[in-house]
């Protein structure tokens, strides 16, 4: 997990944990913003995330070293 993937997290877990303090003081409309705040952050972690499996393409690391590794010639 990269560094921003973390802070999203972070950030969501933190929004919903104000949510949960500010609706048991307040009513449900006033604290709203914040739940909103919770579900965009998750939804942007979410997309931030696949977005990065997407590019990395997760090949097994075998693949990987056969593919990195110079061809090495055989003794016969």
């Amino acid at each position: 997990m990269k560094l921003n993937e973390t802070l999203l997290l972070a950030g969501a877990a933190s929004a919903l944990i104000i949510w949960i303090l500010e609706y048991q003081r307040t009513s449900f409309l006033d604290s709203y913003t914040y739940l909103m705040l919770c579900l965009g952050l998750l939804f942007t972690f979410q997309y931030v995330r696949n977005k990065r499996l997407q590019r990395e393409k997760t090949v097994s690391p075998t693949i990987k070293q056969m593919a990195t590794d110079p061809k090495k010639k055989k003794k016969r």
